[in-house]
């Protein structure tokens, strides 16, 4: 299911930097189901970095800085037996 979940965040962050809005209603419709499935989606593009948050692998570029400016891959959880879990870290530049 992280395969799906990848592509469907890339077709999700080029339709942004394209502005083309077209897909917008049926994407929300697709992370709907997912969460319906248990899965919960973390973007944490614009945020800052904490290097003690586990759930997140960054590249920093500048050692000063603390902004994540790129999302590679999202962070996913999974709910099973009543307990998120981290399936995958995301993958993040910091700049």
């Amino acid at each position: 299911m992280n395969v799906i979940i990848n592509q469907l965040f890339e077709i999700e962050k080029k339709a942004l930097e394209q502005n083309f809005n077209g897909f917008e209603r049926n994407l929300k419709r697709i992370y709907n189901e997912l969460e319906e499935k248990g899965y919960k989606i973390i973007n944490p593009l614009g945020t800052n970095y904490d290097e003690r948050d586990s759930s997140i692998d960054a590249n920093i570029l500048n050692s000063n800085s603390k902004k994540i400016t790129k999302v590679i891959k999202p962070t996913i959880y999974k709910t099973e037996n009543n307990t998120l879990q981290l399936v995958q870290k995301a993958v993040v530049i910091v700049e």
